[in-house]
């Protein structure tokens, strides 16, 4: 369907459904300035329990930014905010002119954001849900003006499709409403608008109007197809100083406009207390079916809950954001994210629920790898909820981590292996045999080469997948395998004598010859560097998977150098004693200004390793600095500038939550409760 066809038959839609337009005026300035997604770093997160509402939102400097529909990885919206002013001199801004606070209702998850104008004009209190029967964001606002004389309006960017270049939007007095060739949304009130109007984003939108002439001097019925934005006027029943108003939004989608409406205006026919309390509800329930004994625990197994796919269970994106790292805000040039289905991330997401006592969704989860696995044994290097693939890429620790959940549901007996359990293991240890151990990229997605986070692995899943599968997978030299590379990890991978001492693990050696000086590039603009130079914390799996005890010497030589800090791959946390934080590796250039941050799931993996050599204390002090990397909403960021026990600066582009941050968390409590590492193979050494 043309461009133009497809906005006459839209536009005849809402003329003949009760939305009726009249005679359209088409707003100017098409198309648009190009389309920026809003930030990665999200203050929080939310989504029903329920299977029935496939809609998912996200906040960020306090408004609502991208939604999610009908599936966890495509993005809908760009923003909405208010915007008051007074009508003739005052403008401000929601997300720039107020100073907010987010938090959730305790594990009900429902959403608060309370603020307060800078100059102390209005102040407001916002409550965030999604309908657990329909595909609608509900949104309650509490407004309270300060001086008379103001005016609200509601400012709305849609970007359907998971793109904000190609959309349709009209308004008209039951709302604003967006159609894209996918999705479509509708935006109604429980309170009348005044007035509302549709334009150009940059040239005739609301922001303009209302930035320009304190009111929406000219309006637009329509716009599109292109980069819109629509904006309406609450019609408050008082403009007197003092006087609260209270009023709720239903944001509705639908694979066709009136789809969109009518789940919208069925929404918000329901009190917004009732829908609340279902929403709470279904989190409490989920909440109290954990054994998790630490509410931090608990609230992180929701939040890698909330990643979960509902029309395909057990796809559990990396992240409900769009990292934009070392660059500001992402263009709408990348339909991609964190919002996909990384293989490595969602193992970890798994274990992490695991150990807080969800045993039905790593199940979901195995099958879902079952579903996803490639023809020759492997998994594309990250795919969206349906499968298909994103990027390609060849990540050998991708291929063994469906393995070790495999192995660890089958020990825990929270499985019994079927037959298309014991194929996808056969065809993976296969895959691994064949191919391995050298992997196209480590963990970090750059380099590959010989790399021990990912040889350790591939060796803990091939004999994980002999003790499993060894009769029905005789073909496989699975644990002769797995000895051999074992025997072999000090000349692929240990510098003799480098720049950093003697006896160390190196990220990664190209060639399998660490003493020869191997050139490698590093990724985001870095440059060239000797493989030798650069170090990471991948050594740590050797102990964490079983391959290495933790007494080892190139082990215990390595974190020496790691835990002082060599090249500025690590440092000490202000305020805590004995705590580091550590960075991906030295020379890391992917962060904020285009220098690595501080990890912190990257101290949860050193806190695991004070499990392993029975330093509690070490692993409590890690673990106390893991849940202080978290914003105040309780998010945990995939990195940090800087932290100290009272403060943490996270700088722009950085995506949150990350699930495996929050995976890690989890896992290491666990651990530190039972007093052994809790995702350690059975026969780990």
């Amino acid at each position: 369907m043309n461009n133009h066809r497809f906005s006459w038959v839209i536009a005849v839609f809402f003329l003949f459904s009760g939305v009726g337009l009249g005679w359209a005026s088409e707003a100017p300035g098409k198309p648009g300035i190009p389309h920026r997604w809003g930030p990665a770093l999200k203050e929080a997160i939310g989504t029903s329990s329920s299977a029935h509402s496939p809609v998912w939102f996200t906040i960020a400097e306090g408004i609502l930014t991208e939604v999610y529909y009908p599936t966890v990885d495509h993005p809908q919206v760009g923003d909405l905010q208010f915007i008051v002013t007074d009508g003739a001199s005052f403008f401000s801004e929601q997300k720039r002119d107020t100073i907010s606070q987010v938090s959730f209702h305790d594990e009900g998850m429902a959403v608060e954001v309370q603020g307060t104008q800078k100059d102390k004009r209005y102040s407001f209190v916002q409550t965030y849900v999604t309908d657990p029967e329909a595909a609608v964001v509900r949104v309650h606002t509490h407004f309270v003006p300060h001086q008379s004389g103001l005016r609200l309006f509601v400012l709305f960017k849609p970007a359907l499709d998971n793109a904000g270049a190609g959309d349709l939007g009209f308004a008209n007095q039951q709302g604003l409403f967006a159609s894209g060739k996918q999705a479509h949304t509708a935006l109604v009130s429980s309170v009348p608008w005044r007035q509302n109007s549709v334009g150009y984003v940059g040239f005739s939108d609301g922001w303009q109007e209302l930035a320009r002439h304190f009111e929406l001097a000219e309006t637009y019925s329509q716009a599109g197809p292109g980069n819109i934005a629509l904006a309406g006027e609450i019609k408050l029943p008082s403009a007197r100083a003092g006087v609260a108003v209270d009023f709720d939004l239903a944001l509705g989608f639908g694979a066709t406009p009136g789809e969109a409406q009518v789940s919208a205006q069925t929404s918000l026919a329901t009190p917004f207390s009732q829908i609340q309390g279902a929403y709470e509800s279904g989190w409490k329930k989920y909440a109290a079916s954990l054994s998790a004994k630490s509410p931090v625990s608990r609230q992180s197994a929701q939040l890698i809950k909330m990643h979960e796919d509902k029309q395909y269970p057990g796809a559990i994106v990396a992240s409900l954001s769009k990292p934009s790292l070392p660059g500001p805000a992402g263009a709408d040039d990348d339909s991609g994210g964190y919002h996909l289905v990384w293989p490595r991330d969602l193992y970890h997401a798994a274990m992490g629920l695991l150990a807080a006592g969800d045993a039905q969704t790593p199940q979901s989860v195995l099958r879902y790898y079952e579903r996803t696995q490639k023809k020759d044994g492997s998994w594309n290097q990250n795919f969206w909820v349906t499968g298909e693939p994103y990027w390609t890429g060849l990540q050998m620790d991708e291929v063994a981590f469906p393995i070790l959940l495999a192995a660890k549901l089958s020990d825990n007996k929270s499985l019994s292996l079927k037959k298309k359990d014991i194929s996808m293991v056969c065809n993976a240890a296969r895959f691994l045999v064949n191919h391995g151990p050298t992997t196209g990229q480590d963990r970090w997605e750059e380099i590959g080469g010989f790399v021990p986070s990912t040889i350790a692995a591939e060796i803990a899943a091939l004999r994980a997948a002999d003790r499993m599968v060894a009769q029905q997978c005789a073909d496989v030299p699975m644990r002769a395998t797995a000895d051999l590379w074992a025997s072999r990890l000090e000349e692929w991978m240990v510098v003799s004598n480098g720049p950093h001492g003697e006896g160390y693990y190196l990220r990664s050696s190209p060639g399998g010859h660490p003493n020869a000086r191997e050139k490698v590039g590093l990724a985001n603009g870095a440059g060239d560097a000797f493989a030798d130079e650069i170090l990471d914390g991948g050594f740590l799996d050797l102990v964490r998977l079983g391959v290495r005890g933790s007494t080892d010497s190139a082990i215990t030589k390595t974190l020496e150098i790691y835990d002082r800090g060599a090249a500025d791959i690590s440092a000490p946390v202000k305020g805590v004693t004995g705590g580091r934080i550590f960075r991906r590796y030295n020379r890391d250039a992917y962060g904020p200004k285009s220098v690595g941050g501080f990890w912190p799931l990257l101290a949860g993996e050193r806190g695991h390793f004070s499990i392993a050599t029975g330093d509690f204390k070490g692993a409590k002090t890690q673990l106390e600095l893991l849940e202080a990397s978290a914003l105040s909403s309780g998010l945990i960021p995939e990195q940090v500038v800087s932290q100290s026990r009272t403060h943490v600066e996270v700088g722009g582009g950085v995506a949150c939550p990350l699930v495996w941050a929050h995976a890690e968390q989890i896992l290491l409590q666990r651990s530190i409760e039972e007093g052994v590492v809790f995702d350690s193979p059975r026969d780990a050494r």
